[in-house]
């Protein structure tokens, strides 16, 4: 009996999900969300400050935030430099956005003054950003993400902590903000419940 118990409890680790595979199958359902939930908004919606709020963000600018800093972190931070795609693209010039800041600290006047001119070129970058995020993530090894990297603001992290909070974390927590912003402007959640 003792040896059957240790058998099935190897046999369920060996089936157990590594870190690296967990927070891969977490960006791509991140990324899945995020998609569904710009493909039916209008300029217009994108630029809306919910509420009318004196303190909110709109969703140009979580979008823009969020997949600038998925960008910098899995290009120039974890890829030793690597020029982002918002760089290789010429994104900031086609946009009209700034070439490297990515929205964090902000002021809430300059971020609900963030426009994106042309949504269709964004989620052109988006979705190259996301193509980049899943060839690093399948052609990177586990001992690769153990390195120390720099995260500005938050300081040195192992890479994967740096995917794990950076995009995984804070992209869910903006994701939530999106689901509330959509609601508060008229659209409606995208995902639900």
């Amino acid at each position: 009996e003792p040896d059957s118990n240790v058998a099935r409890a190897i046999q369920r680790s060996s089936q157990m999900m590594t870190w690296v595979e967990f927070i891969h199958a977490e960006l791509k359902r991140l990324h899945g969300l995020l998609d569904k939930a710009i493909s039916d908004l209008t300029p217009e919606q994108l630029h809306k400050v919910p509420a009318n709020h004196p303190k909110a963000n709109t969703l140009a600018w979580v979008y823009f935030h969020y997949v600038r800093t998925e960008d910098n972190v899995v290009r120039f931070v974890l890829q030793k430099r690597r020029p982002t795609v918002w760089a290789e693209g010429g994104y900031a010039e086609k946009l009209g956005l700034p070439p490297v800041a990515q929205g964090t600290g902000m002021t809430t006047q300059d971020a609900q003054a963030l426009r994106i001119k042309d949504v269709a070129v964004f989620k052109d970058y988006m979705q190259k950003v996301w193509a980049s995020t899943e060839e690093f993530l399948t052609k990177t090894s586990p001992a690769d993400l153990e390195a120390i990297v720099t995260v500005r603001p938050l300081g040195d992290m192992p890479g994967i902590r740096a995917l794990g909070q950076t995009c995984v974390s804070h992209g869910h927590g903006h994701a939530g903000e999106i689901e509330l912003i959509r609601t508060l402007i008229g659209v409606g959640p995208a995902i639900g419940v």
